[in-house]
């Protein structure tokens, strides 16, 4: 059975239909809610651009683009997102067994994004305005490069390229992520050269050094600041707070003339994101000076703290990198009440006010939504992510890595690297496991593609219900390769 494809964009309808399905399937969460879903920080990066100023942990480069994606009512931004999400997918099954069949490639790629969204967050995350669904891409994105190059167009490769780089951009996480990925494949390019190609490297390399540029050159031309995105000591800070190991210090070392801390230790709260965001201008964070006026002392303490309590610091690391890969819970954050952001639209976007208060999300329907959904979300993606290793097990066994186990193994490193970055120096949350732990279910879902495809009597059983529905012309005759050849 074959499509004949489309002038110039050569690609069949069959693919062009399944794409347009696949974004209109992630979008749908949005479209529900009669507005992209909006998160606390939202506004924040909103404002990035409109105020000519750069903002702790909010990438002007995602600003710029939220900024100038913003009419009407920001829905180009939040279809790009979804056209993105359904792009890498698309790239993902196509290098992965199905780029051959021109049948089962458009039904995988509607039927794995509608499980997808169904079954995890991918569909919530693609539909927010926010940078957590550049975390995954970012991931996907690398170990297309990495591995399927070869199988890749010119434009698709550059493509790529751009999709790293602007991944990286947008949060300092990310970045740090998809480094630690790079620094991974570089040790198995000099181990074995082989299995990670030179020119897969150097195009990713790249990505990265337009990131190092990309960033300051935004604050440059947005801020008139050519600076990185502020704010990295306040937010490792939070989590000492979390961890207890602050107080354990203040109470070794206070009282010291030099620590403000010393002055209102015993305010210190329990929880990281107190500490940052909830005790106004009496509490202690605002005491030493907020992230900018406290930094040096935030940072002498972190010292300090690492070299008087080395184990301490060890054992809570461990601890939240263990609690943060765990926390993959759909809708962390996305409530009805996130006042600065519907304040700052409303002041800098005011014809979007009436679509805001009519949306689903203001009128409180969100968070029972997402009780529900995580009675199925949480099992099927922390499940999926257990089983993953069972993947690189068959293949040591096996003695040879398949396509689907060098996707796995990725996976399983990005999940541990963002549980690091995120659990130790932020703190744990469920929106920072649940932006990525949706690829955890993407691999099984495209082992489990490959599987039907390469199976004789199921590819069979497709041609026959194909041929029954008349959905397409009649099917040509299948040939089933020898057991050897196969996959």
């Amino acid at each position: 059975m074959a499509f004949k494809p489309l002038p110039l964009l050569r690609v069949s309808p069959a693919i062009v239909a399944a794409f347009l399905a696949s974004v209109l399937i992630l979008l749908a969460p949005a479209i529900w809610n009669g507005f992209p879903i909006l998160f606390y920080d939202s506004g924040d990066y909103f404002a990035r651009v409109l105020d000519g100023v750069l903002n702790n942990g909010r990438s002007i480069v995602y600003g710029a683009v939220m900024t100038g994606l913003r009419y009407p009512y920001f829905w180009p931004l939040a279809i790009l997102q979804c056209a993105l999400t359904a792009w890498t997918i698309y790239l993902v099954l196509r290098t992965h067994g199905l780029g051959k069949r021109p049948v089962a490639l458009p039904l995988a790629l509607v039927g794995i994004v509608a499980a997808l969204s169904a079954l995890t967050a991918l569909a919530w995350v693609a539909s927010m305005l926010m940078p957590d669904l550049f975390a995954a891409l970012g991931v996907l994105a690398l170990y297309l490069l990495l591995r399927k190059r070869d199988e890749l167009g010119r434009f698709e490769r550059y493509g790529l390229v751009a999709l790293i780089a602007f991944s990286a951009a947008g949060h300092n996480a990310t970045l740090a992520v998809v480094v630690a990925l790079l620094a991974a494949a570089v040790a198995l390019h000099w181990w074995r050269r082989t299995l990670i190609p030179r020119a897969g490297l150097k195009q990713a390399a790249c990505a990265v050094v337009i990131t190092a540029l990309l960033v300051p050159s935004a604050g440059y031309i947005f801020a008139h600041n050519f600076a990185w995105t502020p704010g990295g000591a306040g937010f490792i800070f939070s989590r000492l707070v979390q961890d207890g190991i602050a107080q354990r210090y203040l109470a070794d070392n206070c009282p010291d003339p030099k620590l403000k801390l010393c002055e209102v230790r015993h305010a210190l709260p329990d929880k990281a994101d107190d500490f940052l965001w909830h005790q106004g201008d009496r509490g202690p964070f605002a005491h030493i000076g907020g992230f900018e006026g406290g930094a040096d002392e935030m940072k002498r303490i972190a010292i300090d703290s690492l070299v008087q309590y080395p184990l301490l610091h060890v054992a809570t690391a461990f601890t939240s990198t263990l609690e943060q890969l765990v926390s993959v819970g759909t809708g962390d954050g996305v409530v009805h009440d996130i006042g600065y952001t519907y304040s700052v639209l409303e002041d800098k976007a005011p014809e979007m006010t009436l679509a805001i208060a009519a949306s689903q999300q203001k009128r409180g329907k969100l968070e029972p939504l997402f009780e529900k959904l995580n009675d199925v979300h949480e099992p099927v993606t922390l499940g999926a992510m257990a089983l993953l290793p069972l993947l690189l097990l068959l293949a040591w066994r096996r003695g040879q890595m398949r396509d689907t186990d060098w996707l796995a193994a990725t996976v399983i490193l990005a999940l541990l690297a963002n549980a690091f970055v995120t659990g130790v120096l932020s703190n744990p949350h469920d929106r920072y496991g649940a932006r990525l732990a949706w690829t955890a279910p993407l691999v099984w879902s495209v082992v489990f593609a490959h599987f039907l495809t390469t199976s004789s009597i199921w590819r069979e059983r497709l041609a026959r219900a194909f041929a029954a529905m008349a959905v397409a012309p009649k099917a040509a005759p299948i040939e089933v390769s020898p057991r050897k050849n196969e996959r």
